[in-house]
């Protein structure tokens, strides 16, 4: 396999966005995250109130945990992972079976899906505890295709997977399988040629997939495709997203980023809220676990992103790390 992928085959665009992240921000602050005030970001639908970026959520409905990983742009490697409580407190690192960082909470926040590296240097699934202790390594087929499957299905009974084969390109696209043990390997979509199909969310009944269908690092299109089957579906061909969406808890809309803007779009393509900061750039969104919060990384110069919390509106917004390091891949997990 062509290993020098991994970064974006294992995270998905998040990772290999970090050189056209740090780019875009690098004339915009002198290396401190706190450069750009907080009350520059804005609604471009439902402009909140002035004071209303500068005070924090309540910490009481930051429930549930995080989970980031630490990537060192230099080396495009990721250097840890992390869990602490949604509101950064009692974090600790815990250790990945793979190469890479990421990986993403079952629905009921009891597992952790991570990709992990087997003896014939194939990339598979591990399963993890909230310590990061593995519980289970789930079977690749005998054909030799990569199955990375950190996306969970409503009832947590499925992960959903990118499948690619560097010597078979027919072989890549969105597969699922039983997140017991890997079986019941069912396709999902085929990906178009020189293009790669990022694995984003179910919805809320478990009848959509969403996913990012990108080529190189440039961002791509969303598009959906119906679990039963059929041919995938353009969300809109008006952006470029970063981002390979996820749904929020009612299935009306999606959340996603493009162009350092943190968007929410309804199924229709239309923009329902969006976050914009001169001199930042937002990405890699993810729902809280009841759908009202979101958590996201932030930079505004070079290669240093922290995480946030906010609204989807951006209002209220609270910081939850502040150090000198690339903090991404944030994902929230419920309480067990």
């Amino acid at each position: 396999m062509a290993r020098q992928s991994l970064a974006r085959r294992c995270s998905g665009p998040i990772a290999a966005l970090a050189v056209a992240l740090a780019m875009a921000v690098s004339g915009c602050g002198d290396g401190d995250n706190d450069s750009v005030p907080a009350e520059s970001a804005t609604s471009s639908t439902t402009p909140a109130p002035a004071r209303s970026s500068t005070t924090p959520a309540p910490s009481s409905e930051f429930v549930g945990r995080l989970m980031f990983s630490r990537f060192q742009e230099s080396t495009h490697t990721f250097l840890s992972t992390h869990i602490a409580n949604a509101d950064g407190s009692n974090e600790r690192e815990i250790s990945l079976p793979g190469p890479e960082g990421g990986g993403r909470w079952s629905r009921d926040g009891a597992h952790i899906a991570v990709v992990t590296l087997f003896e014939d240097e194939r990339l598979g699934t591990a399963i993890l505890d909230p310590d990061g202790n593995v519980e289970r390594v789930l079977d690749l087929p005998d054909a030799p295709l990569n199955l990375v499957c950190t996306v969970w299905s409503p009832d947590d009974s499925r992960l959903a997977c990118e499948g690619f084969d560097d010597t078979d390109p027919k072989s890549n696209g969105i597969y699922t399988v039983s997140s017991t043990d890997g079986s019941d390997v069912q396709r999902l979509t085929t990906a178009v040629e020189e293009m790669t199909d990022f694995p984003g969310d179910f919805s809320p009944d478990g009848g959509q997939f969403v996913f990012l269908r990108a080529a190189g690092e440039g961002g791509g299109q969303l598009m959906f495709v119906d679990i039963a089957g059929g041919e995938p579906r353009t969300l809109s061909s008006e952006r470029r997203y970063e981002d390979s969406g996820r749904f929020s808890a009612d299935g009306s809309s999606i959340l996603t980023s493009a162009g350092g803007t943190i968007l929410v779009v309804g199924l229709d393509g239309e923009v329902v809220s969006e976050i914009v900061e001169d001199g930042a750039f937002l990405f890699g969104p993810v729902w809280s676990p009841d759908g009202d919060l979101i958590a996201f990384s932030r930079t505004t110069s070079g290669f240093r992103a922290d995480i946030f919390i906010s609204r989807p509106d951006g209002d209220e917004r609270a910081q939850i790390t502040d150090t000198p390091d690339n903090e991404i891949v944030v994902e929230w997990g419920a309480e067990p």
